[in-house]
């Protein structure tokens, strides 16, 4: 749920000195403006696992940080959309909630960026790869350990890979500990600062272990000395907690109503039973009817079934 990672205090009795990164509005801020570029070429390279000359050194956003959007969506996705330098499209979510079919529901927009692409010279192969990366602060990839995973389109027994068209990463930060992280492993590095956001001591270490990291904390300060960004930050917060609770309310309204269903049906198979049985004794449907309650048409193919 939501409000397992928000101080509800916090949000009731003042805004906090430093904003939580994993709030999507702040993670889009700090890695989806066009001042902060280096920052998320740095998070790419980490995610990709890419160095040396491999490394990411151009990205255009295709939908940059608009303060606008938060004002007119009290809560969509916050995706950043990104082209690199090589034409490979990025969509990159920062999740604190766990939505029903998060493998599907990325499956399905990594996706539909790859087959929104126009095929100017009538090739296939001028299509861009498409990668989808979903950071998560809870656990959805139960049957790995792993805190990073990815997925390609592969043939199962063989483990041959069909196309690298399209690829989708899942960082699961719950699964990783500071005990189990490398400080000289990049994405390791970002996996902490974002866990570890209100820990002034692992933020000093993270700041001088990773130049990146010491931007992305300066984003982070930035935006909470701003008093409009702060507003939309705490705007943000209650859009997240009222939606949690309305599903909280939904779920229990559901288990209520399945409850009383339950106890309906039982009540109705108990009379069948009670129908069957009158009925094999011989009595007539219409006076199995009276004594059960039940339609005579219901008793009548009850006896059809005997």
């Amino acid at each position: 749920m939501f409000y397992d990672k928000i101080n509800i205090k916090e949000v009731v009795t003042g805004l906090p000195e430093r904003l939580d990164p994993k709030v999507d509005v702040v993670f889009k801020r700090v890695f989806g403006s066009e001042e902060n570029k280096d920052i998320l070429m740095n998070l790419l390279n980490a995610v990709l696992g890419l160095t040396g000359k491999q490394q990411i050194v151009a990205v255009k956003l295709l939908n940059p940080y608009l303060e606008q959007e938060y004002i007119d969506d009290s809560y969509g996705i916050l995706d950043i959309k990104v082209q690199l330098g090589s034409g490979e499209l990025v969509d990159i979510e920062m999740q604190i909630g766990d939505r029903a079919n998060m493998e599907r529901r990325s499956a399905f927009y990594i996706c539909r960026i790859f087959g929104d692409q126009i095929i100017t010279r009538g090739r296939y192969q001028d299509l861009n790869r498409a990668i989808g990366i979903n950071i998560l602060d809870f656990v959805r990839i139960k049957d790995s350990q792993r805190y990073h995973t990815s997925f390609r389109l592969r043939e199962r027994d063989e483990n041959i890979d069909l196309t690298d068209a399209i690829e989708i990463h899942f960082i699961e930060l719950p699964k990783l500990n500071e005990e189990m992280a490398s400080y000289d492993n990049p994405l390791d590095r970002w996996a902490m600062f974002l866990k570890g956001w209100d820990d002034m001591e692992l933020l000093e270490r993270l700041s001088k272990e990773d130049p990146a990291i010491a931007q992305a904390r300066i984003a982070l300060e930035k935006m909470a000395s701003d008093p409009r960004a702060k507003e939309i930050y705490e705007q943000r917060l209650k859009a997240i907690m009222d939606r949690n609770s309305d599903l909280y309310e939904a779920e229990l309204r559901g288990k209520r109503e399945g409850k009383n269903e339950g106890k309906r049906e039982g009540k109705r198979e108990g009379k069948r039973e009670t129908a069957r049985a009158a009925l094999l004794e011989g009595l007539e449907p219409p006076i199995v009817a009276k004594i059960t309650g039940l339609p005579l048409e219901t008793i009548q193919k009850l006896k059809a079934k005997l």
